[in-house]
């Protein structure tokens, strides 16, 4: 260990705030700790809670710490936070009003039960499934229930999400499910409305250590300032220039306001980089140091400069993916780097199309990281809601997508007599499915196959009270219903379903065999919690990994393409709006994309990417920044135009420059143009401009030169 490290490791004198930058080696810090508050007998190895944000770090630091430690790293209690809030719940539920027995739902069930209650709603305004899911998310990290909401509306379409908000909050509880949100905040209510119990989990932890600490979000920072009111130790790990979740409620003033809610606190850094090369270095160094918001820090490195950085213009996305690719094919064909290694990393889902395509027409294997989770996929959701339904009866929505799957000829018609059975009657649903057939509506085949359904439910119920293995359970589900039978043809497609099951049943076996005394609820809650980064194959899966900068967090590659450097791309800039609402973090987000490469980095922007709705504006003013640094960056000169936009990058920004309707300008890649209007911002200027195209193109400066040629000029003077 270098001495910050090791200072980091030693200190127990009080709150402790590890500001750890990109490839510092923090995890190794964070399990070094916890072995060493072990091995010099400051608490035992239950007494101490350490919280990250993946499934896949968690599991990373309760290896390391058991192969340091073995017999004891084991029975640290270490998780997520969200798997740690369930933890709680499945003992302290009742507070609520919900039984131990509640389900999770994911973002896609939030959509599909906002969906059906948007349909039984009528509002002045239009709201999408969508913009309700983040009305309610955004209440939920801030703190504010559904009552409050209400209050607080103002505009109409304030009032119709707050009723949204309300009844979906409603359906939840009837369900007994919980939203991942829920699992944070009926925590805190539960802790903030019962002393007792908040003083029972408080008491049971002597040092709190947290992970990731830049990405929590207000009700994460009260929890533990809650579950270290009895005086815990308290260590949070994290990196300030590395906070890029704000649209999810990540709140970075928790990690740079961290000593005022922890007086006495002591900041350590951790300054060594042991991951990527010195250009890389000092370019992501350079981009970063133009925001103002965050602690200070100086990364270094013992390695080599290494690779200058790469900077290519290309035409459109289109030969942008086109050159990318014939770069990727040159160093694996000359054995330099590994397809495995390798990472192409760009802003929005969107840009993925062009990437699969050129990797398809040239027979490349890829990965794209962060699309549709295998959870996620229609055979394996009917399985998981078939389980759920195992646990709580009471999970309509769940119940409601597997009823008739597969077909049990029960129509429309035929459940909705049985919803409004149950409902009326305020019965079990398994108890009436054992007597559909006296139920009213119901064909024969349908109710003599819904008795079998329930017979099938009430054993499987038993089965799971009485200790059988998840595994068992999910094999005589596959077997007693045909879920799998259903897909046994010779389409591909089927083909593929039937291997997903298999994989599923794999799935099961395996975490049987890992968790001693496992059961169904525990299975489904691993698998609730689990995200997109955990299922990522990583460097043995001979692919090439194509996500976007969100999901490359945490991950590392030998080379690293970052396409997309445009101004409204990155900083990305909605449709209508004229500037990111949040610069700073798309400069982190950037920064986090460019230290995720250990050899080489190359960034790209086309010129003339479509974009519905936006208005390309030319490169983007981050390619200025890095090269403003003490680094090397390697221009590569596009073969339509003499000049890329590194090329004059020092003479962007010359604040001297004004400009109004009537300037003829000259720009580096669209020669002259006659400005018909110019709106100033700060020391930047937003200019329209006809070049004689079809349209006139919106610019904003300060990326490459826009000199005035001439005051006063005309339509003539373009030619």
């Amino acid at each position: 260990m270098n001495p910050r490290q090791r200072e980091a490791v030693d200190y127990t004198g009080g709150p402790l705030l590890v500001l750890a930058g990109a490839g510092s080696g923090k995890t190794r810090v964070l399990t070094a700790k916890i072995a060493h508050i072990i091995e010099k007998g400051y608490a035992e190895p239950w007494e101490i809670l350490a919280m990250t944000f993946t499934n896949k770090a968690a599991q990373e630091m309760r290896e390391r710490v058991e192969n340091m430690l073995p017999g004891k790293g084991s029975r640290v209690r270490l998780g997520t936070f969200h798997s740690i809030c369930a933890w709680i719940l499945r003992r302290e539920a009742h507070c609520l009003g919900y039984n131990e027995n509640f389900v999770i739902y994911d973002a896609d069930d939030q959509k599909t039960l906002i969906r059906r209650l948007l349909k039984g709603m009528s509002f002045s305004t239009k709201i999408t499934p969508g913009l309700a899911k983040g009305y309610i998310s955004r209440n939920k990290n801030e703190c504010i229930a559904p009552e409050e909401a209400a209050l607080q509306a103002s505009r109409p379409a304030e009032v119709d999400l707050a009723e949204v908000y309300l009844k979906y909050q409603e359906r939840l509880k009837s369900s007994g499910a919980f939203d991942f949100d829920d699992l944070l905040t009926g925590v805190l209510s539960i802790f903030r409305q019962n002393s007792d119990i908040r003083k029972l989990y408080s008491s049971r932890f002597s040092y709190i250590l947290v992970d990731e600490y830049q990405d929590t979000n207000k009700v994460q920072h009260e929890l533990l300032k809650e579950l270290s009111s009895d005086g815990a130790g308290v260590c949070v790990v994290g990196d300030d220039d590395q906070s890029i979740y704000a649209w999810r409620g990540a709140c970075v003033e928790n990690i740079l306001e961290f000593s005022e809610d922890f007086p006495g606190t002591r900041i350590i850094r951790l300054e060594e980089n042991y991951r990527s090369s010195g250009n890389i270095l000092l370019g992501a160094s350079a981009l970063v140091n133009h925001n103002f918001r965050r602690h200070g820090k100086t990364l270094w490195t013992k390695k080599d400069a290494g690779h200058p950085i790469t900077v290519r213009s290309l035409y459109n996305e289109i030969e942008e993916a086109e050159w990318i690719l014939k770069e990727i094919m040159e160093l694996m064909e000359d054995g330099s780097c590994p397809s495995d290694s390798i990472a192409v990393l760009y802003r929005t889902n969107a840009q993925s199309r062009q990437f699969e395509t050129v990797c398809r027409k040239h027979g490349v294997n890829y990965e794209v990281v962060g699309s549709q989770r295998f959870y996620e996929r229609m055979e394996i959701k009917d399985i998981i809601a078939y389980l759920r339904v195992v646990i709580n009866h009471d999970d309509r929505l769940s119940l409601e997508r597997i009823i008739n799957k597969p077909a049990r000829g029960l129509g429309a018609k035929g459940r909705a007599s049985f919803f409004s059975f149950v409902d009326s009657k305020g019965m079990d649903p398994v108890d009436a499915m054992l007597i559909s057939g006296s139920i009213s509506g119901i064909a024969p085949r349908a109710a003599k196959e819904l008795k079998r359904l329930g017979e099938w439910f009430r054993q499987a119920g038993e089965n799971t009270a009485g200790g059988m293995s998840a595994s068992e359970i999910v094999d005589s589900l596959i077997d007693a219903t045909g879920l799998a039978a259903q897909y046994e043809t010779d389409d591909i497609t089927d083909q593929t379903r039937l291997e997903n099951i298999a994989e599923f049943r794999r799935s099961v076996s395996e975490y049987d065999q890992a968790v001693q005394e496992g059961n169904l609820p525990g299975f489904m809650t691993d698998i609730s919690l689990a995200t997109t980064v955990d299922e990522y194959e990583g460097e043995n899966s001979g692919k090439i990994a194509l996500m976007t900068l969100h999901c490359a967090k945490g991950l590392e590659f030998s080379v690293v393409f970052v396409a997309g450097l445009e101004e409204g791309m990155l900083p990305f800039i909605r449709p209508g709006e004229y500037a990111p609402s949040n610069m700073e973090e798309e400069r982190r987000l950037l920064y986090v994309g460019m230290t995720r490469a250990r050899e080489r980095l190359v960034l790209t922007c086309a010129l003339n990417r479509r974009r519905a709705g936006v208005s390309q504006s030319g490169p983007s003013r981050f390619i200025a920044e890095i090269a403003s640094g003490e680094n090397r960056i390697q221009p590569q000169k596009a073969e339509f135009t003499s000049e890329t936009p590194e090329d004059n990058i020092t003479d962007a920004n010359d604040s001297s420059i004004t400009y109004s309707s009537g300037n003829l300008i000259r720009h580096p890649r669209y020669g002259r143009g006659l400005v018909k209007k110019a709106v100033r911002n700060g020391s930047e200027w937003r200019i329209t401009v006809d070049f004689g195209f079809d349209e006139p193109k919106t610019l904003v400066t300060g990326y490459v030169p826009i000199p005035v040629i001439k005051q006063k000029g005309s339509i003539t003077d373009l030619d």
